[in-house]
């Protein structure tokens, strides 16, 4: 009697064991498929700031710059900068617009091929400092020269530089708060498509040669 009650005790402590641990798996389980979904919807969140981000900087730095020419070439208006500078970004970079401005004073810009390329971008949420960094060229600049300056002038060209663009967040919109000018002249990405502002080539044009002509026969 003794060893059956002893068996049947055995019996009811591993089938509450049993219990135990399938309550245990089942709570661990849960708990691993709420930490999953919280990594995957923080991954989410972080991912659709990110790529917000980085969306505007493009925007942001393409228009900008963009206009930023314009207004040394064509000597637009300054107002317009604010939809992409801050104040003090336009106020400090007025002395570079007006050299770079020098050269075209005695013409009316009226056409020029603007190219951008962006070659770093450290605008990550992780990210301490905002940067992008873009290399700036601008070609094929068309116009008509002053009566004082002569007919015959050329076209002065413009120099390729790399910027540095720190950009910051001021009330709810982000905007290029300094340009740091990091070189001239840089190195630059050969064109996957034909320039068409480049010279043609020289090209060597065959002098076409006359048959010969057969000698008469003779009788």
């Amino acid at each position: 009697m003794t060893a059956t009650r002893k068996a049947s005790e055995i019996r009811a402590a591993r089938k509450q064991l049993r219990a135990v641990t399938s309550v245990r798996r089942s709570v661990f389980y849960f708990m691993r498929a709420i930490l999953m979904l919280l990594v995957i919807g923080a991954l989410c969140i972080l991912s659709f700031i990110s790529a917000a981000r980085i969306s505007n900087a493009y925007i942001l730095v393409n228009e900008g710059m963009s206009m930023r020419a314009e207004c040394i070439l064509k000597n637009s208006s300054e107002n317009d900068l604010t939809a992409y500078f801050s104040l003090g970004c336009i106020q400090d970079d007025a002395d570079a617009r007006i050299n770079d401005a020098a050269p075209y004073a005695v013409m009316t810009v009226s056409s020029y091929e603007y190219r951008l390329k962006i070659r770093d971008l450290h605008i990550l949420p992780w990210q301490i400092g905002t940067y992008v960094d873009v290399v700036e060229q601008i070609r094929g600049i068309k116009g008509t020269f002053s009566a004082e300056s002569g007919a015959g002038s050329a076209v002065p060209e413009w120099t390729p530089r790399k910027y540095r663009l720190h950009l910051a967040k001021a009330e709810g919109r982000w905007l290029i708060e300094s340009i740091e000018l990091l070189e001239l002249n840089p190195k630059l990405d050969v064109p996957a498509t034909p320039d068409p502002d480049a010279e043609p080539l020289p090209i060597v044009t065959p002098t076409p040669v006359p048959p010969d002509t057969p000698a008469p026969a003779h009788d």
